[in-house]
């Protein structure tokens, strides 16, 4: 059994709670550009994970309304999310303690890196990780592997590395690039969701990254 070398993690969801403000920047594009559209909050949270490009696709009739959709999201996102998210619980002090135990931390997100970057900067999250990796980073966004991929040749680890994430797509790239995967019990699709795609581990806290980490270390 190999050491773990590095960890990577997904940000909205899995480090830092957006949810609330993901779904009030959905309803408010929709409600703004297709005001006609059923913006049942149970059908949104189904839908969080794939770029906004791919979602809003789903319902407008042309690109130029997909954009129209996606600068009134940004807008509001924008607008509200300092107050409207928060770090999950043990975040930092997990983050801290990979660092000591010399553990190459990585983001992978869906997220452009320039609307990753607020959420990062209001945390203090930037001293942290060794690679962020986003949106327009990639030809080809998670479930693919090339995300995974990219930080993995940033951070020279490959095998070695577990993938943590609240979606299923988090897990399915993970697996694509041949990593270990952890799904986050804490989802707001609910455990099941990850349980569905087999990830190798559930945490149920963030501090279990640590577990998993010194018991492949102390294995080795």
């Amino acid at each position: 059994m190999q050491a773990l070398k590095a960890v990577l993690f997904d940000l909205d969801g899995t480090l830092i709670d957006t949810n609330e403000v993901i779904i009030a920047s959905y309803t408010h594009a929709y409600q703004q550009i297709l005001p006609e559209l059923d913006t049942d909050r149970s059908r949104i949270i189904d839908e969080i994970g794939p770029p906004l490009w791919d979602i809003f696709g789903r319902y407008a009739p042309n690109s130029k309304t997909v954009d129209r959709l996606v600068h009134a999201y940004h807008d509001y996102y924008k607008k509200h999310e300092a107050t409207m998210h928060r770090l999950y619980p043990n975040v930092i002090k997990t983050l801290k303690a990979l660092k000591k135990r010399n553990i190459k931390i990585g983001i992978v997100t869906i997220k452009r890196k320039s609307a990753a970057q607020p959420s990062i900067d209001h945390y203090g999250l930037n001293d942290y990780f060794d690679v962020v990796i986003g949106y327009d980073d990639v030809t080809h966004p998670k479930p693919h592997k090339e995300p995974v991929e990219k930080a993995l040749i940033a951070l020279n680890h490959h095998s070695q590395t577990l993938m943590v994430g609240d979606n299923q797509s988090d897990i399915l790239s993970g697996q694509a690039a041949g990593v270990l995967t952890a799904g986050v019990a804490w989802s707001i699709k609910g455990r099941a969701h990850l349980e569905a795609v087999n990830p190798d581990y559930i945490l149920t806290s963030m501090e279990d990254c640590l577990t998993i980490v010194d018991r492949y270390n102390e294995e080795d």
